[in-house]
């Protein structure tokens, strides 16, 4: 059996006895990376002819067959396994993927005009594409599952279309605020921050970055590099001893011609 990457993220993987982690660090077995991947984001346990997957974190957006995972599933040739962005498909060592056969041209799914950003707790750096109706709760049933005591199981929900997103609070216990206002549905636009519990999202398009690096960034570019003046560093000090030095030669010369004479009779 082979784990093959229908859109060409990672080169085919022949599967032996043992375990694969997926994810988007250098220490998952198959690192992929810039595609909203964990850490590791899945496993795939290979026993035999028994193959299985196990999601290790409940918060990771992975599906077979459509269905959304969270814990342990089975899973058999020609299952498609999607963890975030990432499609994987299982075939046989010697098959071809019969869909790339059929002479019909595959439209690769659009990456999402919005999406989220986990930017605290186990959450952060984590991204959710946003298509159609997004749910977030403690259920496991919700697309977003945020495993938190003061999340209620279906706490809110995010529905996008092509004229932008709106959230819409689901009768939470401990409800949902959006730049730290408390609502009960509302537009969002790009660079809001969502709040629920102690649990915060930023919404975000593709490819925008992470926003502590960006702050971190922006730090560094505004340092003054060594022998830059600044406004407290040693040229600062130079002009004020430079207008003082003036000052006093001004005050000598005045005394010397007898202006100050004239000014103090």
């Amino acid at each position: 059996m082979k784990l093959h990457f229908p859109h060409g993220e990672h080169p085919d993987v022949m599967l032996e006895n043992g375990q694969y982690t997926i994810g988007g660090d250098n220490a998952a077995d198959i690192t992929i990376e810039d595609k909203g991947l964990a850490d590791i984001h899945v496993t795939l346990t290979v026993k035999g002819s028994d193959y299985s997957v196990t999601v290790p974190n409940e918060s990771s957006l992975v599906s077979i067959n459509g269905k959304l995972v969270k814990d342990d599933r089975e899973v058999r040739a020609g299952d498609l396994l999607i963890a975030s962005q990432v499609h994987m498909k299982l075939l046989d060592s010697t098959e071809k993927d019969k869909a790339g056969d059929d002479g019909k041209t595959r439209i690769r799914m659009a990456l999402p005009q919005f999406i989220l950003r986990g930017v605290s707790g186990a959450y952060f750096g984590k991204t959710y594409p946003l298509r159609g109706t997004t749910t977030i709760g403690r259920h496991s049933d919700c697309h977003i599952c945020v495993n938190a005591e003061g999340v209620s199981r279906r706490h809110m929900q995010i529905d996008a279309d092509a004229t932008g997103l709106v959230i819409k609070d689901l009768d939470s216990s401990n409800g949902t605020y959006v730049n730290g206002e408390k609502i009960k549905s509302k537009e969002l636009q790009v660079g809001d921050e969502i709040r629920i519990d102690n649990i915060r999202f930023l919404v975000q398009t593709p490819g925008m970055g992470d926003p502590a690096l960006d702050l971190d960034s922006k730090k560094s570019k505004q340092k003054p590099s060594a022998g830059e003046p600044n406004s407290t560093g040693g040229g600062g000090l130079a002009k004020w001893l430079i207008t003082l030095i003036i000052l006093a030669g001004a005050v000598g010369a005045a005394w010397y011609f007898g202006y100050l004479d004239s000014l103090l009779a």
